[in-house]
């Protein structure tokens, strides 16, 4: 019984279950294993262990070195992240420090089904210009295995030379400890700690 619920929590993710406790719950397993003396129950139980305390070990190195994020070059001196928006849509967006938020062009909003005529109304201003915009809050923005949740975004409701899908503003960047590595074309990201 408690070897299935550790291989249930081993399936858990992260922000569900706190690793010590899949931890404990391995070593809880291994000491009624050896209790009950079966030698099967034993070798899954240590197994289990092992494999838990080795993924812990991996995701802590993963956290001190950072989540590494290619860019791509587009020419006209921007570095572009390809962005997983709302679990739906992909987007080719410039990594922008500069921005407080995410941006989204008109066009890629129509793509992701969202209507933003039913949010608030103002303007922003980019480096080329101010545009008429719709503040929105975007469910999920996803970059390589870096992701957050409701973050941010203003949709321009005029299209901007220079922006085909958007910026990655600091909405997004902000959750994280980031460096941008524009020698090296990419990004770095490392979990904040709480």
């Amino acid at each position: 019984m408690i070897l299935a619920v550790v291989l249930l929590l081993a399936l858990i993710s992260p922000c569900m279950a706190d690793e010590g406790q899949i931890i404990q719950a391995d070593r809880d397993a291994l000491a009624e294993a050896k209790a009950s003396g079966i030698s099967s129950k034993i070798l899954a139980a240590k197994e289990q262990l092992s494999d838990d305390l080795n993924n812990e070990a991996e995701r802590r190195r993963q956290d001190a070195e950072g989540i590494i994020i290619p860019l791509t070059p587009d020419g006209q001196g921007h570095l572009l992240a390809e962005v997983m928006i709302n679990n739906t849509i992909p987007a080719s967006m410039v990594v922008d420090t500069g921005s407080p938020v995410v941006m989204l062009s008109s066009v890629f909003v129509q793509r992701l089904g969202i209507d933003p005529s039913s949010f608030k109304l103002g303007y922003v201003e980019v480096l080329n210009g101010k545009y008429k915009a719709a503040a929105i809050s975007l469910d999920r923005v996803q970059l390589g295995e870096a992701q957050a949740q409701n973050v941010d975004g203003v949709v321009l409701l005029q299209e901007s030379k220079g922006i085909r899908d958007g910026l990655l503003g600091l909405s997004f960047l902000s959750r994280f400890h980031f460096t941008l590595d524009q020698a090296g074309q990419k990004l770095i990201l490392r979990k904040l700690e709480n």
